[in-house]
């Protein structure tokens, strides 16, 4: 958990930054395959769309609720 503070240096915010932008990249490719590709339902359809979307930003409001925490 030491790897992000205000001490890090630009290269660990870029490095993050470049690992979320692949993950939505991956997750956007993710989505089109899963619209135009398979033969699943609209609701499997959108039940997947909503795993591929809401668990990352719900893990990122997780990651800054503990660390405003620990700050504290």
């Amino acid at each position: 958990m030491e790897l992000i503070s205000f001490g890090s240096s630009n290269f660990t915010y870029s490095l993050i930054i470049t690992l979320m932008i692949i993950y939505y990249a991956g997750a956007l490719v993710s989505l089109i395959h899963l619209i135009f590709k398979t033969d699943y339902d609209l609701k499997e359809r959108l039940l997947w769309m909503l795993v591929l979307w809401l668990i990352p930003i719900l893990g990122l409001i997780f990651y800054w609720v503990s660390w405003r925490k620990r700050k504290v």
